[in-house]
């Protein structure tokens, strides 16, 4: 049976007599019938097809981490560098839309902060009612993205990019709606203006797709990152699922709808308080992880993991997620 290298140098044999083929036939230029010479193959193609039989990907890991406010998602992200990680100057790099990344690194990081690089998304409108500049704020976006997959090609440098955080994954997805009222359709000057319902502006002609697109921008760029080994982690909040009358009946990740088609792994936050044997409160606060999705270790699947206790009067207790300082998600 031919492997690989027979067929790459059969390729090769081919494209060269077809090329010689094309050169004999071709027409005198300038006759009604002169061929344009097709391009060989792309003999780089078969180099990396070559080279992908060796190469098998440290990092699978781009999670997303879903729950209430104050639950603790950045909090395991954060803490999530092992003590040889920040010798080695490795950097967990946070796009901020929330404001959580700068609060957690000011108040429980500091020894280490050199190793957590916070970035707001956000660019201010000059001159409008609305605070923010939407499509500025997008294009911002693109272009630290891009930046970040320059950053982590070249793995040799220091500080080495380790992690990628993105906070408030709901208010890109308003960036992402946003932007496609007011760029796209043309239906709005500013976000003020896009949250009138769209079908008083322009009827049912819109296509919600161009607002997925421009979300999943975002996606393609994390995708590329962990290709380099970047682990990349999406944390966004709860919204309610309701039923027709408007009676809530469920709840669900705040992101576009395909999201979870796209991470490898998915952890849900949830914090409960702790009532004793007749049922009165004890002061004792628990905050848990429920492993809801892992393509990368089908084992967690349904376990729980406790990453912190608070009870009144008493210091809180942070037990952290050891699974991503590990590597084992």
């Amino acid at each position: 049976m031919a492997n690989l290298n027979d067929l790459k140098l059969q390729a090769e044999a081919e494209t060269k007599n077809e090329v010689a083929q094309a050169d004999v036939l071709a027409p005198v230029p300038g006759s009604e019938s002169t061929p344009v010479k097709s391009a060989p193959i792309a003999q780089g193609i078969w180099g990396e097809i070559l080279t992908a039989a060796d190469e098998i990907p440290d990092n699978q890991t781009f999670m997303g981490l879903v729950g209430p406010e104050g639950s603790g998602k950045t909090g395991v992200v954060l803490d999530s560098l092992t003590d040889e990680e920040i010798a080695n100057d490795e950097v967990i790099f946070v796009l901020d839309f929330d404001g959580g990344g700068q609060t957690i690194r000011a108040t429980h990081h500091r020894a280490n902060a050199r190793n957590i690089r916070v970035l707001s998304p956000w660019v201010m409108q000059d001159q409008s009612r609305d605070a923010f500049d939407y499509p500025a704020t997008h294009a911002r976006v693109m272009n630290i993205g891009r930046t970040l997959v320059d950053w982590a090609n070249k793995p040799g440098d220091k500080p080495r990019l380790n992690s990628v955080l993105v906070t408030g994954l709901d208010q890109w997805d308003s960036v992402a709606t946003n932007c496609m009222f007011i760029e796209d359709l043309g239906t709005a000057p500013d976000g003020i203006g896009a949250k009138i319902k769209p079908h008083e502006q322009i009827g049912m002609r819109f296509n919600w797709q161009i607002r997925s697109t421009r979300f999943h921008q975002l996606t393609a760029i994390c995708k590329v990152l962990m290709g380099f080994g970047v682990r990349v982690y999406w944390e966004t909040h709860f919204k309610d699922i309701q039923d027709k009358s408007g009676a809530i009946i469920g709840k669900k990740p705040a992101w576009e709808k395909q999201t979870a088609n796209h991470l490898n792994q998915i952890i849900w936050f949830h914090k409960s308080k702790v009532r004793g044997e007749d049922n009165s409160p004890t002061g004792e606060m628990r905050y848990e992880v429920e492993f809801v999705k892992s393509r990368t270790n089908t084992v967690l699947l349904d376990q729980r993991r406790l990453i912190m206790r608070t009870k009144k009067g008493e210091a809180p207790q942070w037990f952290g997620l050891p699974e991503l300082q590990e590597g084992k998600v």
